[in-house]
């Protein structure tokens, strides 16, 4: 019998025995390295993450900041608009100054001071130059500036179309040369007749970049940057950032100034209305009975007759002295003959050309009758009865000259060209008035520092015949160049935090004419930089 014998490690019943400890092969160990690198990248970008998160975080915070403290910045020209617009508020409450005014016009609270970074803030900064030197020239003053205190380059060209005027005027500022001069006035008439030393549009067309010349008013002063020979440093000065003060940044070596802009503009607004508000008498009007009801109560019966019967006559002559022949009249001479126009409904046949054109004049009235001459003497000659204006007598004209100004015009227009403000004019731009001499503008400046703002002698203008000692007759050739009143200002304000934060700047230029006010131009200011670094808190 065959035995067959099968060996265990055959058996397919018998599981294979343990290998001892220490042999065969061992678990491969790299897998917790991969663990641990996978763990460890998870966690630098959990922690990227995180940190990205929270930088975004900070990012929209400084954001909604940067918003807020731009909201606080336009709330200001909105409060200042407000402020300026209403005539109660203007002469009432900032008692008829809102260029330097801090109750009003500093730090400003916007909402609740119990908010994030201590509430907002915004206020108005005015840097106008104020004629002293060095950082004094342009001291930090809270309030607004009055555009028509300068230059008003529109209103110049419309006023004297030739631009005699405007370049006369213009060749008096700082740095101004002919060549400038005689460009910016090219730039804006509307013809295409080169001046001497001008440019027009075949200037411009030689360009690298060719343009045509405006031939036209301008639609900002920073327009003036495409005249020929005008640089952003003669019309914006060397204080780039626009704070008043020079920077480190800034160039120490150059005369420290805002430029040109300091003097010109092409912004302005001024009604034909009294200080009451109301619109002037027009001394032109045709129906003579409602002229002379309109201005008696007003000026008084003399000097009423005196200007309705001028307007009805072509007798009135420059004033001088009684001849032999002559005696001066009554002022009642005329007023059966006055009385009777206006019975009558008469229509004025000759138009005055300025408020003042009746001042040194006098009318002959008709010739007195002859007495009889003795016999063989030849007949005696007749004797005429001179009327001289009421206006002639110095005492008459420092009372009624400011209500005439006032209430008077000889224009029908309800808008007027824009003219320069003599109550806030700095002396650079009275001297650029035609016919004013330095001692003129000196005598205006030492004169207007007692005014009354709400004082219709000085809305109108008048207080320089009877305060700076102007006379009349060179008051008469400035007259359609100037005012009392301004309606369009410039605001610079700052919005921020009242515990430090950003700061947001923003400028604007407000019409406020008929209560009405309008925004003619607005401009981001923060991308100069913070630019003031102690607000009031």
């Amino acid at each position: 019998m065959r035995v067959s014998v099968i060996h265990r490690s055959n058996c397919p019943l018998t599981p294979n025995p343990s290998p001892a400890r220490g042999e065969g092969s061992k678990r491969p160990g790299y897998v917790i390295f991969a663990v641990l690198i996978v763990i460890v990248v998870l966690s630098l970008a959990g922690y990227r993450y995180t940190e990205a998160m929270a930088s975004e975080y900070q990012v929209a915070i400084r954001t909604t900041e940067a918003a807020e403290a731009r909201s606080y910045a336009v709330s200001g020209i909105h409060y200042a608009a407000g402020m300026l617009s209403d005539p109660n508020t203007l002469y009432g409450t900032l008692n008829g100054n809102p260029y330097d005014n801090p109750t009003y016009f500093s730090s400003v609270v916007v909402g609740d001071t119990n908010a994030s970074r201590g509430g907002g803030r915004f206020s108005l900064l005015n840097l106008a130059d104020a004629g002293g030197a060095g950082e004094s020239r342009y001291p930090l003053r809270y309030g607004v500036s009055d555009e028509s205190a300068k230059l008003n380059i529109n209103a110049l060209i419309l006023l004297d179309p030739t631009g005699e005027v405007l370049s006369k005027g213009l060749l008096l500022l700082p740095n101004m040369t002919e060549e400038i001069a005689d460009a910016i006035v090219d730039w804006v008439d509307t013809d295409d007749t080169q001046r001497p030393t001008g440019a027009e549009s075949g200037v411009y067309q030689g360009l690298q970049q060719p343009y045509l010349c405006k031939n036209g008013p301008l639609n900002s002063v920073e327009e003036l940057l495409l005249v020929r020979g005008v640089t952003p440093q003669l019309l914006f000065g060397t204080d780039r950032n626009r704070n008043g003060v020079l920077d480190p940044s800034e160039d120490s070596e150059a005369d420290f100034s805002r430029g040109w802009s300091e003097y010109l503009t092409c912004y302005g607004r001024e009604l034909n209305i009294d200080s009451g508000g109301l619109p002037r008498i027009n001394l032109n009007m045709a129906d003579l009975a409602t002229l002379s009801n309109e201005l008696t109560p007003l000026i008084g019966q003399e000097l009423s007759d005196y200007i309705v019967y001028q307007r009805a006559s072509n007798k009135a002559r420059t004033a001088a002295p009684l001849t032999s022949t002559q005696i001066e009249a009554p002022p009642a001479a005329i007023r059966g003959i006055v009385q009777k126009l206006v019975d009558a409904q008469a229509q004025g046949t000759r138009r005055l050309s300025s408020v003042l054109t009746i001042f040194n004049t006098q009318m002959a009235l008709q010739p007195l009758p002859s007495p009889p001459s003795p016999p063989g003497r030849p007949p005696s000659t007749p004797i005429t009865p001179v009327l001289v204006c009421p206006l002639n007598d110095p005492d008459t004209l420092d009372q009624v000259f400011p209500l005439l100004l006032d209430h008077c015009t000889t224009s029908a227009n309800y808008e007027l060209t824009p003219r320069v403000n003599v109550n806030t004019a700095p002396a650079e731009v009275l001297a650029c008035l035609p016919g004013l001499t330095s001692d003129d503008v000196t005598a205006i400046v030492n004169a207007r520092s007692g005014l009354t703002p709400s004082d219709p002698e000085t809305l109108s203008g008048a207080w320089l015949v009877t305060a700076a000692n102007l006379s009349p007759t060179k008051f008469r050739g400035i007259e359609r160049y100037i005012s009392g009143k301004s309606s369009t200002f410039r605001v610079h304000s700052v919005g921020y935090f009242g515990q430090g934060g950003p700061v947001s700047r923003v400028e604007a230029v407000i019409d406020t004419a008929q209560g009405l006010p309008r925004i003619l131009y607005f401009r981001e200011l923060s991308e100069l930089g913070r630019g003031f670094s102690n607000l009031p808190r």
